[in-house]
């Protein structure tokens, strides 16, 4: 046999070969992407609905829970050790994401996420600036980002006093460990000042023991005003009977706490928030940092209850019916007396 025959031999198997290969490859099945592995950190349960309009706007653009997702949800924190425990036990699952709510949860995430560099994005978070969590809203440095509160709590303090305009003295409860509850009690003070009414603000402990009744509130408060933050959220139905009892108006930063029977609020729509975020979480996990994704800011809405309006004998002027987002008639569990 010849040089060229050789050749030609050779070349022939290798052709034969590789059209083999080619199709016992394709006889193979192709594995299916392995599904993102998104890790969810909450501080107590007030933000689960922000959860599920995440989870709900994620599954509408195709990113869906068991099939192109797993979410890692443990159970929500209720104090710092705990949100530090959640984050240690999250982290060696190797999530590509993390999405962190409220305030407490995102700094948590911050700190465990400061070496490996994990994307999170945050929602809500009150002022995210002050409370560390980025250094720029516009430009944010790190691996964080998300969606913050509008610094509103002093126009909620006015449409309070819109309603109630003989208010002289406000309840206010706070977390004084909390660094949203720190951020809005700036604001709180400084509208107060602005439109000459009095503060009573009582530190919040988060000893299970803790009692909220009747005899926290001082007698010469006229009205009851929850900052944003977890701890005094998730105790907003307790508040809400005092203030029954009481006869007070009550203010909350929730829209949802107004459907379930608080006067009145100006502020968030959890369900929004948990869309808005899922929007920068995309972004995220196809590549863009967090660095290169500005904070935005959620929607607020002026929110009255009208069956809780008549259970305190509270007149609504018609201007505030005129400027309200959101009027609830009446809670489906329960009826005017």
């Amino acid at each position: 046999m010849t040089v060229a025959m050789y050749k030609t031999t050779a070349l022939l198997v290798l052709v034969l070969a590789a059209g083999g290969l080619a199709a016992w490859q394709g006889l193979v099945p192709k594995q299916p992407p392995r599904p993102l592995v998104i890790g969810v950190v909450q501080f107590t349960a007030n933000n689960l609905d922000t959860l599920a309009g995440f989870q709900e706007d994620m599954a509408a653009a195709g990113f869906v829970a068991g099939h192109d997702v797993t979410y890692l949800i443990p159970e929500p924190a209720t104090s710092a050790t705990e949100l530090r425990q959640t984050l240690d036990a999250l982290l060696p699952q190797n999530p590509d994401l993390i999405f962190a709510s409220p305030t407490a949860a995102a700094v948590a995430a911050k700190e465990a996420t400061a070496q490996n560099r994990i994307p999170v994005i945050f929602g809500p978070v009150n002022d995210p600036v002050s409370s560390g969590v980025v250094n720029n809203i516009h430009q944010p440095e790190a691996n964080l980002t998300g969606v913050r509160l509008a610094p509103s709590e002093g126009r909620r303090l006015q449409a309070l006093l819109q309603l109630a305009p003989r208010t002289k003295t406000v309840f206010v409860p706070y977390n004084p460990a909390e660094a949203s509850a720190l951020a809005s009690l700036r604001q709180i003070r400084e509208a107060a000042a602005a439109l000459g009414v009095e503060l009573a603000v009582a530190p919040i402990s988060a000893a299970p023991d803790f009692a909220i009744n009747t005899a926290l509130v001082p007698p010469q408060a006229s009205a009851i005003f929850l900052p944003r933050e977890g701890l005094v959220l998730s105790r907003f139905r307790e508040f809400m009977t005092v203030a029954e009892a009481r006869r007070l108006p009550m203010s909350s930063p929730r829209l949802d706490h107004v459907e379930q029977g608080v006067l009145t609020g100006y502020g968030f729509s959890g369900p929004d928030i948990g869309k808005q975020a899922a929007r920068m979480a995309r972004l995220a996990l196809t590549g863009v940092k967090p660095s290169g994704i500005p904070v935005e800011t959620a929607r607020d809405y002026l929110a009255i209850n009208l069956e809780t309006a008549a259970r305190i004998g509270l007149d609504v002027p018609e201007s505030f019916l005129k400027q309200a987002q959101r009027i609830v008639v009446a809670h489906p569990e329960r009826s005017v007396p």
